[in-house]
């Protein structure tokens, strides 16, 4: 498992290690300790969080289908949503809440470990599905690298509501600022 809260860690330490077809159940808080275990342990599975101090367990994903190739690597969230193309883009087999019901993680987990895909429906949003037509039209001009005063002007609005449209977007994308968001929306293919 890896994820930044120790909390996490030992609730599905404390859940899977219960199970009879878990012979270990390791954490790391960090991509690098991770990668670190992973080599050592050569694991089944690897839980991966999708936002890890920060930044996308994305990259994290890719990393470890490169060096595990045998590994099934699942994503999960306690927050949001994900757009299932892009998880599987980067090596996911399976997502999974971290808010369903423990019985329901369980069952997530141990379907993968028996070979299947696992994506549940609700749980996924396409990309272009997360901005609406407008935050998607700020978004471009930022991502070229224009200032809120030159976008409001390109698109005919106020200052006021391109800040409005850009702390949305900051949100949605789980970002703090224009760089990042540029990163992430390129990660996401909303913008070439």
């Amino acid at each position: 498992m890896v994820d930044e809260s120790e909390v996490v860690q030992a609730g599905l330490r404390s859940l899977l290690t219960s199970q009879s077809w878990v012979s270990s159940c390791l954490g790391a808080a960090t991509p690098s300790t991770a990668m670190e275990i992973a080599r050592r342990r050569q694991p089944h599975i690897l839980l991966v969080s999708s936002s890890i101090n920060g930044e996308s367990g994305l990259s994290l994903c890719r990393d470890a289908k490169v060096a595990l190739p045998m590994a099934k690597v699942v994503l999960m969230s306690g927050q949001g949503r994900v757009a299932r193309s892009l998880a599987q883009a980067h090596g996911a087999v399976g997502f999974l809440s971290l808010n369903l019901p423990a019985e329901a993680v369980v069952n997530v987990v141990h379907r993968v470990a028996d070979g299947a895909r696992v994506f549940p429906r609700e749980q996924f949003e396409e990309p272009n599905a997360l901005l609406s037509r407008r935050e998607m039209d700020v978004l471009r001009h930022l991502v070229a690298g224009l200032s809120n005063p030159e976008v409001a002007s390109a698109l005919n609005l106020s200052r006021h509501t391109v800040k409005q449209h850009t702390s949305v977007v900051y949100r949605k994308l789980g970002v703090r600022n224009r760089a990042q968001a540029a990163s992430r929306a390129q990660q996401l293919g909303l913008v070439a």
